[in-house]
């Protein structure tokens, strides 16, 4: 307010100082009279603005004070939605912080190819874990993240889309012929080079396979993606090794030392 008082205050000094000039420059052709005429002409053009900027401060200052309360009000509603969704602004600010972190990293997996994503499927895995807590807490339902949830949801589809087709299979052959097992199927080179991963198309495929020790020619087996053991696969493996060291020893027989060989014939 005061600023503008004294821009007023310059811009009458201005206009006096040129009227004056203009007085000096016409003095030959403007009277006394005519000068003093003009000069109270500029004065009430000064008193004019000066009006106009009060009666504008006045409004600026109830726009302003509008503002405020719709503000407030805005701020209150804001508050009142998370309330019904039992969380405070904080939980909102991790959440949205954690749904971007997973719209980046589905984003990045996007960019793969199919045997690139194939190779980093447990990264799949884990994003969609992700997306399953985040679309079970209520927050996900907020105007702010319901639609960016659905997205990636969609989204995780497509990757699991593209898993399935780029997914291997091996069709078993006979053990005469081809010598098939699980220890020699994954100790092929364009399976995995490494016989003992064979507890990764075991668990794979136990819709199929009920003991890995037999398989049977005909068999379309899905190959998972090259990775280390998961600690479930681990486990599994365990397990199985375990029954055999106790079947031998009850039995009397040796211990078999490598994976399943008592194969199809």
């Amino acid at each position: 307010m005061t600023h503008r008082i004294a821009s007023a205050a310059l811009i009458l000094g201005a206009l006096l100082f040129w009227a004056g000039q203009s007085a000096f420059a016409q003095e030959e052709r403007m009277t006394e009279e005519q000068a003093v005429k003009k000069i109270q002409q500029l004065e009430q053009r000064v008193g004019e603005l000066k009006r106009q900027e009060t009666t504008l401060e006045a409004q600026l200052t109830q726009k302003n004070q509008l503002l405020k309360e719709k503000q407030a009000e805005h701020e209150k509603c804001i508050d009142e939605l998370y309330a019904l969704v039992g969380a405070t602004r904080s939980d909102v600010d991790a959440y949205e912080s954690r749904l971007r972190r997973l719209e980046n990293k589905i984003s990045e997996l996007l960019r793969l190819s199919p045997m690139d994503l194939l190779s980093r499927k447990s990264e799949v895995d884990e994003v969609e874990r992700e997306y399953t807590s985040l679309a079970g807490n209520k927050i996900s339902l907020l105007p702010a993240f319901y639609d960016r949830v659905q997205r990636v949801g969609e989204n995780i589809k497509v990757l699991r889309d593209t898993l399935a087709k780029a997914e291997k299979t091996y069709t078993v052959g006979t053990w005469a012929r081809d010598r098939d097992c699980l220890w020699n199927i994954a100790k092929k080179p364009d399976i995995y080079g490494d016989a003992f991963r064979w507890p990764k198309i075991w668990q794979k495929n136990r819709d199929q396979i009920r003991n890995p020790d037999l398989i049977y020619p005909g068999q379309v087996l899905k190959i998972p993606a090259p990775a280390p053991l998961t600690p479930e696969e681990e486990s599994a493996a365990r397990k199985y090794y375990r029954q055999k060291r106790e079947a031998a020893a009850a039995g009397g027989v040796p211990e078999e030392r490598k994976a399943p060989e008592t194969i199809n014939k």
